[in-house]
């Protein structure tokens, strides 16, 4: 299979993959109002407190796991080219196109590192 078929499906799939993401929160978004319609139509006081808990801010896990994830795949970007290609020149473009998920992983976790320690610290206080 050539290269230009190859990226132009893994863009095709990334397209579909990221599409059904999509999808999927929409019907989880549709849940959600409909759930709340109903909880407004049959007790409306109830339903306030169904309303402030679902605005109430949520932790977020997600940025360590990304990060971490983008880190291994920069690592793995950088290390697999050194390992099966014998040409310098090829050798450096993928060490150069290894270092946007490494940096990106790496600001990502630094970030949530100052965000565990900012809320450490105002629950110490």
């Amino acid at each position: 299979m050539p290269l230009t078929e190859m990226v132009v499906m893994v863009a095709i799939t990334a397209a579909f993959v990221l599409g059904f993401i999509a999808l999927l929160r929409l019907l989880g978004t549709m849940i959600t109002h409909r759930t709340i319609r109903r909880a407004v139509e049959t007790n409306p006081q109830q339903a306030e407190a169904l309303i402030d808990k679902l605005v109430a801010p949520r932790e977020r896990t997600g940025d360590d796991r990304l990060a971490l994830i983008l880190i291994a795949i920069g690592i793995a970007m950088a290390v697999a080219p050194m390992i099966a290609i014998d040409d310098r020149g090829l050798v450096r473009f993928a060490l150069g196109a290894s270092l946007f998920p490494l940096l990106v992983g790496g600001v990502l976790w630094l970030r949530h590192r100052a965000v565990e320690r900012a809320r450490l610290r105002d629950r110490a206080e």
